[in-house]
């Protein structure tokens, strides 16, 4: 997908462009090779017990939609003194991540930071990495959390596109800066200073971080802002000196257009150019020699909701002025799936079922469902704050998600984005070249590097023999060859234990084998924080016997109380399964998957039909990949030149027949009484060769199904050198409470407060999706979020509603 299909770049000018266009090339290579990702992170939960799973959905974004740049994720965990607790890897499908994290019970009750990051995101500023802390609770820790209620705070001022220039009327932006919860209310005036006692001009805060006033400055005049909050609190804030000259810029965000207009008071220049770019892309270039007092119109048709940043050069390159907007704040453009309740019961541990509409081309949701008493945080940040505000602001900004509700305060926006300053990239440098240094590789999941010797030399151009020793021994061999240093890469392998490759060069005698040795790094590895973490806020440490009163103490009880259940609930289900286990007989097709398919062959979202135990009807279909249309979502059989072809979300898939590589005329002569299983994996990498597409495996029947290996006589494997590969950390499935089962029902309470957790459901577009769960014991409504990213219109997918 090209990266500039809804931007636009727009030319007004009044008269020719100059050749020198170093800022859009400069931009242009930050985009092609240093493109800044962000992500944002939905927990099931606001707070934790030590010992408890957190569970997560993470989304990776460039450029206002999902990243195509990363397929690796690291998360971290740090206490306070920036010990590193724990780490995690996870894969990132369709720049989508599912996640869960076992916390230690040994983890002593604190703050913690939790740290997340893609390989490209730690070779630029650490500044966007995720960082947010998450109280962790443990009743047995020395010291207890307590909610600090101390709360001051400072202010700034912002004189629009920072010039305060003697005659020309100019915004200020009032920036609160709180340490703790700002003041609810505040207000204050300006004076000059040589008068104190004539008010200038007054202002509100508009809410918890900003207020905005204007002022036409005087030459040679000193002015202050007075600023006090509802609890008598004050604080005198002087504004910059005033400007003889200079160059100012205004802007206006509109619905249909984001206009501009520069005034300058100080030397002539041949021409200015505006340059006006949405992440690291330029939408709009215009060239003007001569400056009117009149504001100029950028068109938002084409555009997307973003904060946009508007930069004045002089004919040298040199930054004049810049400011911040958001691209139509007034009408923000959200992708909403529709939510039908089909069965709601509010009774106690009653069955709920929903349907969920299909928005086109999206191919998957993240649907969590609360008890809506108990996920509150998000009232603070959200999908669409992260993706539109604090991706790209990374100052402290009080509940950003006001800023895209309902009730939203448009100015309050502007205002805001008056008082910062971009810090995604800085002009002079990318101009003059000067661009961050790619040391961590984006390569394509689980990747490594090798390096082959033979007698402590490099072994060059060489083949070399490696065999996966995995669920089934001796049939994955697979081949790379080195280059003139010996050195040899693979990457496009999605596996989550450890795999052991035992190795050989092709050809060698005894004699070498014994001498060669394989040197492997992975491509893509965790990167230590360098930066200092940041205070903790809110919270404060105590002794557990202090009288301190926590003001949590109430859900931490319910977070107590629902672990409890879920110990019951645990029990009562690990004694179900053994009784099942002993009457039923062991799952056939997972047995027959396990047999049938090598570790690189697997996938942790895959679809397996069973055409050994199960009786699929596929006789009277002429061809397997036919047999297969309408049976999996997202899948499509289309005709080429009369042979029938696999798509996955409309990219060719591969096909695998005993997992070698096959066109699909090869299947043909195929009768289905002489397949085994078919297996679907849509995720992308499958096998040792890497495409990306996805697969569709089909195995054949071999007696009693195991499969059979002929190439194993190659590899002797005695006496053989191996490495080991490591695999992404194991998401541990959410999981469910089924109340249909009258053992399970016996259980003394439920208070869980997630209800519902899918990190993937996929959708239908021919018919809506049905979601089933139980309640807990106390919720009467229920808090639906749903999350995606409609990569055609480069908007967010997002619902947050409470039902009913």
């Amino acid at each position: 997908m090209k990266r500039i299909l809804l931007f636009c770049l727009f030319l007004a000018s009044s008269g020719q462009f100059s050749s020198q266009q170093s800022a859009d090339k400069a931009l242009q290579t930050l985009n092609e090779n240093f493109s800044q990702e962000s992500i944002y992170i939905l927990t099931d939960k606001d707070l934790y017990l030590s010992g408890e799973t957190v569970w997560f959905n993470a989304m990776v974004f460039r450029n206002f939609t999902t990243s195509d740049i990363s397929t690796n994720f690291f998360i971290e965990i740090y206490d306070r003194n920036k010990k590193q607790v724990l780490k995690k890897r996870f894969p990132i499908f369709n720049g989508v991540v599912q996640g869960s994290i076992q916390l230690p019970e040994s983890l002593n009750e604190d703050i913690y930071f939790f740290r997340a990051y893609t390989p490209m995101m730690s070779n630029l500023s650490e500044d966007f990495q995720y960082l947010e802390q998450i109280p962790i609770y443990n009743p047995d820790s020395p010291k207890k959390l307590v909610l600090d209620k101390t709360s001051s705070w400072s202010a700034t001022l912002h004189p629009e596109g920072n010039s305060f220039i003697q005659g020309i009327q100019s915004k200020i932006a009032v920036r609160l800066h709180s340490i703790g919860t700002p003041p609810s209310q505040w207000e204050g005036y300006v004076i000059e200073k040589s008068n104190p006692e004539k008010k200038i001009s007054t202002f509100k805060g508009l809410d918890g971080n900003i207020g905005v006033f204007t002022l036409t400055p005087e030459k040679d005049k000193i002015y202050e802002a007075v600023i006090k909050d509802s609890e008598g609190n004050q604080s005198t804030v002087s504004l910059p000196k005033v400007a003889e000259t200079g160059v100012s810029l205004q802007v206006l965000s509109e619905k249909d257009n984001v206009k501009y207009k520069i005034q300058n008071t100080s030397q002539s220049y041949p021409y200015y150019t505006v340059v006006a770019n949405i992440g690291d892309q330029v939408v709009y270039k215009a060239k003007i020699n001569q400056l009117r007092d009149v504001f100029q119109a950028i068109p938002t048709n084409q555009l997307i909701n973003s904060v946009l940043q508007i930069t004045v050069f002089d004919d040298k390159e040199n930054v004049l002025a810049s400011r911040m907007c958001f691209v139509m704040p007034q009408n923000l453009l959200v992708s909403v799936p529709e939510v039908k309740a089909k069965t709601v019961s509010t009774e106690k541990r009653g069955l709920n079922s929903f349907d969920i509409k299909s928005i086109k081309d999206v191919p998957n949701y993240s649907v969590a469902v609360f008890d809506p008493e108990d996920k509150k945080s998000l009232q603070d940040e959200n999908l669409l704050s992260s993706l539109w505000l604090t991706s790209i602001i990374k100052s402290k900004i009080d509940r950003p998600a006001q800023y895209f509700s309902e009730k939203r305060n448009t100015e309050a926006l502007d205002a805001l984005l008056i008082s910062e300053q971009w810090k995604m990239f800085d002009w002079k440098e990318i101009i003059s070249g000067k661009y961050p240094t790619i040391i961590n590789q984006s390569s394509k999941y689980i990747s490594y590097k090798g390096r082959v010797t033979v007698n402590a030399k490099p072994a060059a151009q060489q083949n070399l023999i490696m065999l996966v020793d995995g669920d089934i021994s001796g049939n994955q061999i697979m081949e790379v060859e080195t280059d003139s240093n010996g050195e040899f890469f693979f990457d496009n392998l999605i596996f989550e234990k450890p795999i052991k490759i035992t190795y050989q060069i092709n050809g060698a005698n005894a004699a070498l084998k014994s001498r060669t040795n394989v040197f492997i790094n992975p491509a893509n590895t965790f990167i230590p924080l360098k930066k200092d973490l940041p205070a903790v806020e809110k919270y404060k440490l105590v002794d557990r016997n202090s009288s301190s009163e926590a003001s949590q103490s109430a859900e931490i009880t319910k977070t107590i109380e629902a672990r409890k259940y879920k110990k019951e609930y645990n029990e009562k289900v690990t004694l179900i399964e053994e009784v099942k286990i002993k009457a039923k007989k062991k799952n056939l097709t997972e047995e027959l998957n396990k047999k049938l398919s090598s570790p690189l062959y697997k996938s942790m979202n895959e679809v397996v039909f069973d055409f050994v135990n199960e009786n699929q009807s596929a006789a009277s279909s002429p061809n397997i990949l036919q047999w297969l249309q309408g049976r999996v979502a997202g899948l499509n059989i289309n005709f080429e030149n009369g042979v029938p072809t696999p798509y996955i979300r409309q990219a060719k898939a591969n096909i695998y027949l005993d997992e070698m590589l096959m066109d699909a005329g090869s299947l043909s002569g195929i009768s289905a009484s002489n397949i085994a299983m078919v297996k679907i994996i849509k995720d992308g990498s499958v096998g040792m060769s890497g495409s990306g597409n996805g697969a569709v495996l089909i195995y054949t029947r071999r007696g009693d199904t195991q499969p059979k290996a002929p190439e194993s006589n190659l590899l002797n494997t005695a006496n053989l050198n191996f490495f080991v590969m490591e695999g992404y950390n194991e998401y541990e499935k959410y999981p469910d409470s089924d109340y249909g089962n009258s053992e399970l029902s016996k259980i003394g309470y439920d208070y869980r407060t997630v209800l519902y957790w899918n990190s993937s459901l996929e959708a239908d577009e021919a018919n809506p999706t049905q979601i089933e769960f139980y309640n807990n014991d106390t919720a009467k409504k229920f808090r639906f979020i749903i999350m995606g990213s409609d990569n055609e219109k480069y908007t967010p997918v997002y619902f947050d509603k409470i039902i009913p």
